[in-house]
């Protein structure tokens, strides 16, 4: 799947829960963008990015690391489940430099709480 860059929509919490529930790959990952970006409820958003990073799919692990990285940007917090799930992803082969990436960016831009 290529990925591309679009500037991503505010979003609502029901919006999101709708196309989540399709499961759709294309759509659930710009989703997962679009709440990382734009919907204040951190640990609603981590609750959705912790369902992907886990997923069975490689595409949506890759999305889900992302989205946790902008996360971890806007918010300058994650909780420790998501931080968990995500270093779990280290050691996935399939991961090719995302997790580290988002790992990066959740070291860059977490403060300690």
């Amino acid at each position: 799947m290529l990925m591309e860059y679009r500037s991503p929509s505010p979003i609502s919490r029901e919006q999101a829960e709708e196309v989540l529930s399709r499961g759709e790959v294309g759509e659930i990952c710009v989703t997962l963008i679009s709440v990382a970006l734009k919907v204040p409820d951190r640990e609603w958003v981590e609750a959705c990015i912790v369902t992907y990073l886990r997923h069975s799919d490689a595409v949506l692990r890759k999305c889900a690391a992302v989205s946790l990285g902008h996360s971890a940007r806007i918010h300058g917090a994650v909780g420790p489940e998501a931080l968990s799930a995500l270093r779990d992803l280290l050691v996935d082969p399939a991961m090719s430099g995302s997790a580290e990436d988002a790992m990066d960016d959740v070291e860059m831009f977490t403060r300690s709480k």
